[in-house]
């Protein structure tokens, strides 16, 4: 199978659309949460991946546009987005994201947004935090999103390698792997193109790219709808 895997959308549409113009015939679109927040178009974007039949795991911002829970653990941008987003948001698209599944196995991968341990809110960015949620897991693999910045964990004999991929790189899913796709709508590893990764099951592989797309765009619906302006700033530098 050939598989799209996105993470933290954080309703960028335009990013999204750039993102899906560039995949081609994929088997599947699996995102690892996080598919609201922070950006302009959140129903939009939940509206395009509904029709293309996507799989979403619950991130913490999903939960808390849903339900307002953990609002407290955000800072005062982010929830003021999220408060936003409850407002644009119908019942029903509400109600969607609060019934999210937070961990969803499939085809080997299990899937979540911050880990294994804490599927809401840890970050791995360790080989121990990498360690410890693929010890949770039954399947041979795991995605993750949450951190914004594309990587490969895979642990072998014991040895934990850590693989921070560039756009084309295709790493070998070799030993137990715990795979980051990047963010999609909110770069933070100073590239501000969009992230994301194709998994082939079949060759055991997954291919990191980055796609362009209009920033601007996407800085003057955030300015134009009233959200933060700090949300707009930061996607020009990826961080």
């Amino acid at each position: 199978m050939r598989i799209a895997l996105l993470s933290d959308i954080h309703a960028n549409l335009i990013a999204l659309e750039a993102v899906l113009a560039r995949l081609g015939p994929v088997d599947a679109i699996w995102v690892t949460g996080d598919t609201v927040g922070y950006g302009p178009d959140p129903s939009d974007v939940l509206a395009l991946l509904r029709e293309r039949g996507a799989l979403l795991v619950q991130g913490n911002h999903d939960l808390a546009v849903a339900t307002g829970a953990g609002l407290e653990w955000f800072n005062e941008h982010a929830a003021a987005a999220a408060e936003l987003h409850r407002g644009w948001l119908s019942a029903e698209e509400r109600d969607a994201l609060g019934a999210l599944r937070r961990v969803v196995a499939r085809e080997g991968f299990t899937l979540c947004h911050g880990s294994l341990r804490d599927p809401l809110w840890e970050y791995v960015t360790t080989s121990g935090a990498a360690r410890a949620s693929l010890e949770q897991a039954d399947t041979p693999h795991g995605c993750v999103g949450h951190t914004h910045i594309p990587a490969v964990f895979a642990s072998e004999d014991g040895r934990m390698s850590i693989v921070r991929p560039s756009d084309g790189d295709i790493v070998r899913l070799d030993g137990r792997c715990l795979v980051n796709a990047g963010s999609v709508g909110q770069p933070r590893d100073g590239d501000p193109r969009a992230s994301y990764a194709v998994l082939d099951t079949a060759a055991g592989t997954v291919t990191f790219y980055r796609a362009s797309y209009r920033v601007d765009e996407t800085q003057r619906r955030i300015r134009a709808r009233g959200l933060p302006a700090v949300l707009a700033d930061r996607l020009t530098y990826g961080l």
